[in-house]
C-alpha cells in the first residue's frame, strides 16, 4: 500500500473524538439546562477554524515525514531481500538440523532402552526358568523324601508294633511261669517244713531212745555196783 493510499485510508476512517466534559450544543437541543456548577465556555467559529487548520497541517507534517522515509526504507528492503531471505533460509535449516539431530538422539536413546530392557528381561527370564527347573527338581526330591519317610514310618510302626506284640507276649509268659513258679515253691516249701519236721521227729525220737537207753544202761551199772 503506498503512502497516498494509506493517507486516503486514514483519512476516510478517522473520526472526530469529543471530550466528554464539553458542554452539548445548544443549537440542537435549545432546551437543555446547563448546570449552575458549569462554567459557559463561548466558542467562535474563528477558533474551531484555527484548529482545523491546526491538525490539517500536523497530519501534512507527518505524510510529508512519512513519504521522506518511505523510498528509503523501501530501498533497503529490497536492497537486503536476498540476505534476509538467506538468513531466514539458513535459520529454518539450521532449526530443521537441530529438530533432526533432537529427533535422532531420542529414536538411538529409545532404541538403546529399549535394547537394555531387552537383555535384562531375556536374562531375568532366563534366570526365572532356572530357578524353576531347580524348584521342581527340588519339589521332586523333596516328594521322593517324602515317599520314603512315610514308607519308612509305616515300616517302622509295623515294626513297633510286632515288636509291641512281642513284648507283650512274652510279658504274659513271664507273668503265667513266675504265678507257676510261685506256686510251685509255696508247694515245695511245705514239702520242705513237713521233710523238716519228719526229720526233726525222728532225730528227736533217736535222742529220747539214746537218753532212755543210756538211763537204762545207768539204772543197771547202778545196780550191778549196788
Amino acid at each position: 500500500m503506498s503512502s497516498r493510499e494509506w493517507k486516503a485510508t486514514g483519512s476516510a476512517g478517522m473520526h472526530t473524538r469529543l471530550d466528554p466534559n464539553l458542554i452539548p450544543d445548544d443549537t440542537q437541543n435549545p432546551d437543555a439546562v446547563i448546570p449552575a456548577d458549569q462554567e459557559v465556555i463561548d466558542i467562535t467559529d474563528e477558533d474551531i477554524t484555527s484548529s482545523g487548520t491546526e491538525g490539517q497541517q500536523a497530519r501534512k507534517e507527518i505524510q510529508d515525514l512519512f513519504e521522506e522515509f518511505e523510498e528509503p526504507i523501501k530501498h533497503f528492503l529490497e536492497g537486503n531481500r536476498e540476505r534476509f531471505t538467506a538468513i531466514i533460509a539458513a535459520s529454518f535449516e539450521t532449526m530443521e538440523q537441530k529438530v533432526e539431530d533432537v529427533l535422532k538422539r531420542q529414536c538411538e536413546q529409545r532404541q538403546n532402552l529399549y535394547q537394555d530392557y531387552s537383555l535384562q528381561i531375556m536374562n531375568l527370564s532366563r534366570k526365572l526358568s532356572k530357578d524353576a527347573d531347580q524348584v521342581k527338581k527340588h519339589a521332586e526330591k523333596l516328594t521322593t523324601m517324602f515317599k520314603e519317610q512315610r514308607i519308612f514310618i509305616q515300616q517302622t510302626l509295623i515294626l513297633q508294633k510286632s515288636r509291641m506284640e512281642e513284648f507283650k507276649s512274652l510279658c504274659e509268659q513271664y507273668l503265667e511261669k513266675f504265678q507257676i513258679l510261685r506256686d510251685s515253691r509255696g508247694d515245695s516249701v511245705a514239702e520242705e517244713l513237713r521233710h523238716l519236721i519228719a526229720t526233726l521227729e525222728i532225730k528227736l525220737l533217736m535222742v529220747n531212745h539214746q537218753q532212755e537207753s543210756a538211763a537204762a544202761q545207768q539204772s543197771l551199772l547202778d545196780l550191778l555196783f549196788s
